[in-house]
């Protein structure tokens, strides 16, 4: 059978979140096309945004196909997801050198540097790329990213704007970056600045009839109010944004709404609140059951963890926490369910992951720079080896 029916229904399958159908479809249209670049390109693409990152890997090494530049491209992301950076890397330079004059390469290659803690590296590669393409705009916009990863969030925001005056961005990569610089003012503390920044977002998200990405942008700002309070309001602010749009697809209303009861689950978790934790988790919980879609269910570990974890139950967290290990969160509260384990090895392995977890997300913002800050204080080390410090 011609490969290009089954893919069809593959990615039918996928649009709408049929998971186990549609990875019937990739297996079998890869059992019939093992070394076929076409598909294998579909396939690991399609794996590596489904965080299923081993087994995209597992089908590049497979194909035995080592000249296809696409492929180069992915299966190197693949390999930096799982921190296989030796791997990425090796993959990288022959990608460049496949393609030597495309600012692609350089872009890629700076991220994977990025993702790696190798910023001055990346820099360089962003700026590389500029060269061979001046309007390659996430280059310049990854070098913002870089100074805000590095701490240095005046530069970073100075890179921000200069970015926004120099090029006309598509309204959504406008709205990923504005989330970023918004971000740089929560890594200063500058929580006030913060606001402003996130509510000027959803109010042209808003004005844009964009529900998802105005609900979003509520949903980030509740993540580091300071009062219990108010963090409530903006998810209820989030949620009546996502109930409110009228042009959104049903499987995104779901996937923001997980990330919404998700949101509750860990609010409620640090205030203590056991009856509003259970209720939000068995939502989403039952949105998990009803939907295919590996987004969701991610959700509804790392907030099943979080409950879990605050019952002390210490097995059954770590369980549902090591599916969600792209979460900052998770994986700090992970390495304390370890370590409550007594499983030292795993807990220090999970420590170096996360300090050095460099994706400029509001996540990592919140998280790592104070985790490596207390991995130099010895007394911070103690609260760490204690697991007091997630209380």
């Amino acid at each position: 059978m011609p490969a290009q029916p089954i893919v069809i229904d593959w990615f039918q399958n996928a649009a709408d979140h049929k998971l186990i159908p549609a990875i019937t479809d990739m297996n079998e249209v890869l059992q019939q096309y093992p070394h076929d670049p076409w598909v294998t390109y579909l396939a690991i693409k399609w794996l590596t945004a489904q965080t299923q990152y081993e087994r995209a890997a597992a089908v590049y090494e497979h194909s035995e196909i080592y000249d296809s530049p696409g492929l180069l491209n992915n299966a190197a992301y693949t390999y930096a997801y799982m921190r296989q950076f030796d791997k990425a890397f090796a993959l990288m330079d022959k990608y460049i050198t496949a393609l030597p004059k495309n600012a692609n390469p350089q872009d890629s290659y700076a991220e994977m540097l990025r993702m790696a803690g190798h910023f001055d590296q990346a820099i360089e590669h962003y700026k590389a790329a500029l060269v061979l393409n001046p309007k390659f705009y996430s280059s310049q916009l990854g070098i913002a990213d870089t100074y805000s990863l590095m701490g240095d969030q005046v530069r970073a925001r100075q890179e921000y704007e200069a970015s926004f005056r120099k090029f006309s961005l598509p309204t959504l990569d406008r709205v990923v970056w504005k989330t970023r610089e918004a971000t740089t003012f929560v890594r200063d503390g500058d929580f006030r600045s913060a606001d402003r920044a996130f509510r000027a977002i959803a109010e042209y998200a808003r004005a844009k009839r964009m529900s998802q990405v105005e609900a979003e942008a509520y949903r980030q700002m509740a993540l580091y109010q300071t009062r219990p309070e108010q963090a409530a309001v903006c998810l209820s602010k989030a949620e009546n944004a996502l109930h409110e749009g009228n042009n959104m697809m049903r499987a995104a209303v779901q996937q923001e709404l997980a990330q919404i009861l998700r949101a509750r689950v860990e609010l409620a978790v640090k205030d203590r609140d056991e009856g509003l934790a259970n209720a939000a988790l068995a939502q989403l919980n039952q949105l998990s059951d009803e939907s295919d879609d590996r987004l969701i269910e991610t959700a509804y570990h790392g907030a099943a963890g979080a409950v879990f974890f605050s019952r002390h139950e210490y097995k059954k967290a770590a369980l549902q926490l090591e599916e969600d290990i792209n979460n900052p969160m998770s994986l700090k509260m992970l390495a304390a369910a370890y370590r409550e384990m007594n499983n030292i090895a795993d807990a220090k392995r999970t420590d170096e992951t996360l300090a050095n977890f460099n994706d400029p997300t509001l996540e990592q913002a919140l998280v790592v720079p104070a985790f490596r800050k207390c991995l130099e204080n010895p007394s911070c080390q103690i609260k760490i080896k204690n697991t007091s410090y997630q209380n």
